[in-house]
């Protein structure tokens, strides 16, 4: 009997192992010529969320905190972006700031980071479908080396985060399925929603269109209809108390400004090429051999549906993800009578951090049905289908080399500056490019957020001329001299709940496009003070959420302090 749990705890461990190894070799491979040339990326994102990272790093470094306001990061500004993109994610990566000595270290341990995360969720989802080991590390090979994931080194994309975390949410989605057969956990459903939505709100709404098959079939199935509405439910009242501060920021922020949205992008650009196969499986690109992949995978689900309805399931929602993310889908038509999904959803190829996990468990879930009925053998064949790991790999690896090779402008000139220790010369060098993302700007006279970049780059060259300071409680401070009296556009940024001091007497000025207030100006040295006042009801909101995340994480403790020791005591 104690050899066999001795035997079983073993297998636990090669059980995580696996994925861990798997993840840890895929990303060195994949950013090797990094690694060795030590080289950083300065990538399309990049500056936009090292800057927000950067933000709360010092917040956290000098004990100044400042949930809505950014005196750090995006140009000393005042400006929005943590509390409404991903705010207690924003505050984990300052934290983890603090260990990195250069912004080099820091993509770098990022980049490994979402690997490991991404690896462990597809591998334990595989697991969760009682795939074999080897087959759970096929699928878990093919998913780490397709897409968002694989897009990250050479993006810094957030998108990619979404990727990893929604083979959580299939997991999830699994339970739901098999409510029937054991009912499912309406606190891990909750919980698994909410840091979603801390780290990337837009992959929430990914995540629900994932998890509504699922729930209407397992609803069709489950023969307690009534409990698992109220299960339901339950997760809902629990994801909206863990991201209090989430829905609250937009709720205080929303209705009294004119928030920017993201700029336009095109849907008919920005969709996956289906028809045409490309050189890797990145952004609008898909590799032949993947393609294929996916299409003997759909042969097989239609000749073969009977033999398992999990199989089927999985395989169909997947390709009706992948046809939402591709040019096979009407996105003009879509674009014309919706034009918001030009700057909201943006690139339809997002729809593809559903569609491959799902084709890539239902092509596991084959694998381990061919090696059933008809043999090893054959099963060794199928796998070998599995040789377009080979090719996902070498077009990525190639992509992201080229990224480092390429003289463009924003590589070579930052690589000193990213290996350099300290972060400040680096973020410093970046402030300009801030300008580039009109994100949650608030914006005035009907003005576009496309029109935003060219005035944020116009008004912030001459930032030089302010001198700012960051006062305790979290308030910004401006000195400048003027030779005259003058009205001067102070380069921060007013919401309407922000209140500005200017030479100690509080005003409520002008504001240009962009929400930059224009100040009159004495003779001589000027002194502006910014503060946002935040109103008890969303310091209410951010105390729950807080305090029940609290609890959350001890009662998750407690539980796993007492397995690992009945696990010991077992062994």
């Amino acid at each position: 009997m104690k050899n066999h749990s001795v035997e079983k705890y073993k297998n636990k461990i090669i059980d995580y192992l696996i994925p861990i190894i798997l993840s840890l070799v895929i990303a060195t491979v994949l950013i090797w010529t990094e690694l060795t040339t030590r080289s950083g990326l300065t990538l399309d994102d990049t500056a936009f969320h090292f800057h927000r990272f950067y933000d709360t790093y010092q917040q956290i470094q000098n004990h100044n905190f400042s949930y809505f306001q950014m005196n750090y990061g995006m140009g000393e500004s005042g400006r929005i972006v943590n509390a409404l993109y991903g705010p207690f994610f924003a505050y984990l990566m300052g934290g983890l700031l603090l260990f990195c000595s250069s912004w080099l270290r820091f993509q770098i341990l990022i980049t490994y980071l979402i690997f490991l995360v991404g690896g462990l969720g597809i591998y334990r989802l595989s697991r969760k479908v009682k795939l074999s080991q080897v087959v759970s590390s096929i699928v878990t090979t093919l998913f780490l080396t397709t897409g968002y994931i694989a897009y990250w080194p050479r993006s810094n994309a957030f998108n990619s985060w979404g990727a990893v975390l929604i083979p959580f949410v299939l997991i999830q989605g699994i339970n739901l399925l098999n409510n029937h057969k054991k009912r499912f956990s309406w606190i891990s459903l909750g919980i698994v929603m909410a840091i979603v939505a801390q780290i990337h709100l837009l992959s929430t709404f990914f995540s629900i269109l994932a998890l509504i098959p699922f729930f209407i079939y397992g609803l069709v199935l489950s023969e307690n209809k009534r409990q698992m509405w109220i299960d339901v439910f339950k997760a809902v009242g629990l994801f909206i108390v863990l991201t209090a501060n989430v829905w609250g920021a937009f709720l205080l922020l929303y209705p009294t400004n004119q928030m920017a949205s993201p700029i336009d992008y095109s849907p008919v650009l920005t969709a996956v090429n289906l028809s045409v196969a490309g050189t890797s499986t990145m952004w609008t690109s898909i590799t032949e051999v993947t393609l294929l992949l996916f299409i003997v995978q759909l042969i097989y689900v239609i000749f073969n549906f009977k033999s398992s309805k999990l199989n089927t399931f999985v395989t169909l929602e997947g390709i009706v993800f992948l046809y939402l993310s591709s040019n096979l889908f009407p996105w003009q038509f879509v674009k014309d009578i919706l034009p918001a999904v030009t700057g909201y959803l943006q690139f339809p190829n997002r729809f593809t951090v559903v569609a491959y996990p799902l084709l890539f468990l239902g092509i596991g879930l084959t694998l381990n049905e061919l090696i059933k009925n008809h043999g090893k053998k054959l099963g060794m064949i199928a796998s070998a289908l599995a040789v377009v790991v080979l090719f996902n790999v070498r077009a990525d690896f190639n992509e992201i080399n080229n990224m480092i090779n390429e003289n463009y402008h924003g590589i070579r000139d930052n690589v000193i500056e990213m290996r350099e220790k300290g972060l400040i010369p680096y973020i410093k060098k970046l402030q300009i490019n801030t300008g580039n993302s009109p994100d949650y700007l608030p914006l005035h006279d009907n003005i576009s957020s496309g029109d935003v970049p060219g005035k944020l780059r116009d008004i912030l060259q001459r930032k030089s001329q302010f001198r700012k300071k960051v006062l305790l409680g979290g308030h910004l401070q401006l000195t400048w001299n003027e030779n005259e009296t003058k009205l001067t556009t102070l380069p921060i940024f007013l919401y309407s709940q922000s209140e500005l001091k200017v030479n100690n007497k509080r005003v409520n000025p002008r504001v240009s496009e962009i929400g930059m207030p224009i100040v009159k100006a004495k003779k001589g040295e000027n002194k502006a003070i910014l503060a946002f006042k935040t109103p008890i009801w969303f310091i209410t909101l951010f105390c729950i959420s807080i305090i029940t995340w609290i609890i959350i994480l001890l009662y998750g403790g407690i539980n796993l302090f007492k397995y690992f020791k009945e696990t010991m005591i077992s062994s």
